[in-house]
């Protein structure tokens, strides 16, 4: 899936009142807050679970498309990421898998926009290579990637951009197309916002391996959507839900934490656990202060800007994958997500809201056709996640 970063802060009351010690706040309704609920619960606290929207999951979002549950946020999960892994196991959810993550067939497209054909079995080999001297050097950096703060070393790396980084290793014009497309889908912005460092992490997680990252970002999704592994946990967290409750500020008192929402309400408790995404943090007042770097990251915002957006044609196509390079390209990779009753349901991810809009039929279709020129497109509709104030 498309990077998001969540960052957990909990304040801790002294002792107060047998009221507030066994109530804890949770604040944000991701999977980060829900699990935290449910943690909190199965410890004998009593949770309460604030969320601004009117849904939990976040940036993570199911719903109907075309007559099926999708994902209009984060899909693909892999029993490489412990912690997502740990709770399909506990569930017994099911995956299901995207096979244009493995189609043999690719379609690109030049600089001039002309479309190319070739196969992965022949390219696959030359992207690898691409992609691994592209992070050359990186072991040392980021010995322990699922441990970021082990050591500083990477942050002392951290000095370019992902294209500055990109147009300064050698390689093959052809696959130098193809790999701009595939960094520029990891990154989910102009590959001049994006830190190399960042992309070198998602390679590392996933053991150096170009192959592996593939099967973790693209192939594989829980059965029925995120929701299904969400309801899962929400219901096991068995905490008291409120929807639609943003929150304005968040203070430390003598003997407990106040919580006041947007509307002026106050609520209580022995502690609270912040868990809304970095780019919300700093609508929030807290006092003590949030922390210089937290309050800081927040303004600057996440880099993450990009579109997805999925896709109904109006007839069957055999399995391909599509990749155009560059960060105004409207799309920059193109996944196959199967056929249902005779039509092709696509997925595309671009690099910017400015360079398609993925609700318009007729914009959706024009992008689409060049890499399928006689496609005809029925639906299209992505969430406008850039616009979402949560």
């Amino acid at each position: 899936a498309a990077a998001s970063v969540l960052v957990g802060t909990t304040a801790r009351a002294t002792p107060g009142t047998a009221q507030d010690a066994d109530h804890v706040i949770v604040i944000g309704g991701g999977f980060c807050g829900v699990t935290a609920a449910r943690e909190l619960r199965h410890r004998g606290y009593r949770v309460t679970l604030l969320e601004a929207r009117n849904r939990l999951g976040g940036r993570t979002f199911t719903s109907d498309f075309a007559g099926q549950q999708v994902d209009f946020g984060g899909t693909w999960i892999h029993w490489l990421q412990p912690h997502v892994w740990s709770e399909v196991r506990r569930y017994g959810v099911g995956l299901e898998e995207t096979l244009g993550a493995v189609a043999d067939r690719m379609i690109y497209l030049d600089r001039a926009g002309k479309r190319r054909e070739t196969t992965t079995t022949e390219q696959w080999p030359r992207i690898e290579k691409a992609v691994f001297d592209l992070f050359d050097g990186g072991y040392p950096i980021m010995p322990r990637p699922a441990e970021p703060f082990a050591d500083d070393t990477w942050i002392k790396s951290d000095t370019g951009s992902l294209r500055q980084k990109i147009d300064a290793t050698a390689m093959p014009e052809d696959v130098r197309l193809i790999l701009d497309a595939l960094i520029l889908t990891w990154g989910n912005a102009p590959a001049d916002q994006v830190s190399w460092v960042d992309m070198l992490r998602w390679y590392a997680l996933c053991g150096y391996n170009l192959t592996v990252v593939n099967d973790a970002v693209a192939r594989y999704h829980v059965a029925g959507g995120t929701k299904a592994l969400l309801d899962a946990i929400a219901a096991d967290a068995a905490a008291d839900v409120r929807l639609s409750t943003p929150i304005s500020s968040i203070r430390q008192l003598e003997d407990s934490v106040e919580v006041i929402t947007e509307t002026g309400e106050k609520l209580r408790a022995g502690a609270v656990v912040c868990a809304v995404p970095l780019n919300v943090l700093a609508d929030i007042e807290f006092s003590p202060a949030l922390s210089a770097a937290k309050a800081t990251a927040s303004k600057q915002r996440h880099a993450g800007q990009g579109t997805k957006v999925h896709i109904l044609l109006d007839k069957a196509y055999d399995n391909f994958s599509g990749w155009g390079p560059g960060d105004k390209a409207p799309i920059n990779f193109l996944l196959w997500e199967g056929i249902h009753e005779g039509k092709t349901h696509l997925i595309a991810f671009g690099p910017s809201a400015e360079t398609l809009d993925m609700n318009d039929v007729g914009a959706v279709q024009e992008a689409v056709r060049a890499f399928l020129p006689d496609a005809t497109v029925s639906a299209a509709y992505g969430y406008e996640w850039n616009v979402d104030p949560y």
